[in-house]
Parts: structure tokens; sequence; C-alpha cells
């Protein structure tokens, strides 16, 4: 594929951008967005290798959610799972434990209850979010947690979910603002990796 078109797949994906309750929209492979390296957190240790996640545990909301990989279909739509009560990892955002990129995760506000996110937006900064792989677990604390209509955050897009970001993060992402007709915002919440829990020694 020759840069041109690459370039107008990726302005289509960006154009279309939307985000609705059991239907969430998001930017395919984009723009890089700054970042600064943190330095490592006393406690934890790097994962041996990025690893597929398979499950998502937020103590402080008491989530603990199966993850499932999701696409982008041709229509730029990202469709989080049929259940409400699991989550989706967009399969060509970064693994956890890779030290570049973003892992972005998905999942359901419903409005009558039930959705694996729905309290998503009382998330703190601070607060520890855990994601499981087969290689460990690793661990994130929040830095943001923020609210945007859906015209805000298509044009956060690129910052949101760029691939080439030059050290990872977290992005949890749900749906917001329940009008009795449909949904008009969105809660994003980043979150920046501690690592895999170190083993004490034994005693």
């Amino acid at each position: 594929m020759n840069e041109s078109v690459w370039d107008a797949r990726i302005a289509t994906w960006m154009s279309s951008l939307l985000v609705l309750c059991g239907v969430l929209a998001v930017a395919g492979l984009v723009l890089p967005s700054p970042a600064v390296e943190a330095a490592p957190t006393p406690g934890y240790q790097a994962m041996a290798a990025p690893a597929k996640p398979v499950r998502l545990v937020v103590p402080a909301l008491k989530i603990r959610a199966p993850i499932l990989p999701i696409e982008v279909t041709p229509q730029a739509v990202l469709d989080p799972p049929r259940n409400p009560r699991d989550v989706g990892w967009w399969q060509r955002s970064a693994r956890p434990g890779a030290t570049k990129g973003q892992t972005v995760l998905t999942g359901h506000t419903v409005h009558t209850g039930g959705g694996v996110m729905d309290r998503l937006g009382k998330l703190r900064k601070g607060q520890l979010v855990r994601v499981v792989t087969p290689k460990g677990t690793m661990t994130y604390s929040t830095t943001r947690v923020v609210t945007w209509s859906k015209a805000e955050l298509a044009r956060r897009a690129v910052s949101i979910f760029a691939q080439t970001r030059p050290t990872n993060r977290l992005v949890l992402i749900t749906c917001s603002g329940w009008t009795g007709k449909d949904y008009t915002s969105n809660v994003v919440v980043f979150a920046k990796p501690l690592g895999v829990r170190e083993k004490t020694a034994a005693a």
C-alpha cells in the first residue's frame, strides 16, 4: 500500500470516529503523541515480554472481567464484546508489557446497570488497574480520568489511540451521558505502567 492510500485510509477512520454504548468507534493506526519516560517504580519490575491481556482487574471499582480481542471493522467501528460484562482489547494496540504504544481497552456502560464499565468515571488518580496476562500481571497507576463529548473525543483521537507513542500507557474507554435515547459523551481513563510485582524474598 503506497503512502497516499495509507494516509487516505487513516483520514477516513479519523473522520468516522463515533463512540456509542455497544458501538465504539476508534481511529486505527494514527500519529505519535509525545510522552515522558517513566522512572522504574520500587517494588515492580518489567514483564519478561509483552503478552496478550486476558483479564481486567480494578479493585477500587470491583471490576474483574475477561478481556477478549476485538478489531476495527471496515466501517471504522470497534465493537466491544457482545456480553456487557466482558472487556474488549483492540488487538492492534500494544500488548501489556510493551515499552511503546498504547494498550486500548473498551467496555460497555449500560444505563440500567450491568455494564462492566458502568462506574469507570469514579476511578481516581493513583488508583491501581491490573491487566492479567499469561506471562504475569501488569499493574498500572491511574494518571487521568476525563469525560469528553463525542466531538471532543474525535478531536483528540490521535493522542488517545496513537500506536507510535514512545512510551506505553493504558487507555480505558466507555460511553457516558445517557439522555434517555443515547449517550452523548465518553469516559476516558489513562494509566501509566508500574510493572509486574517483584517476588518478595523468602523469609
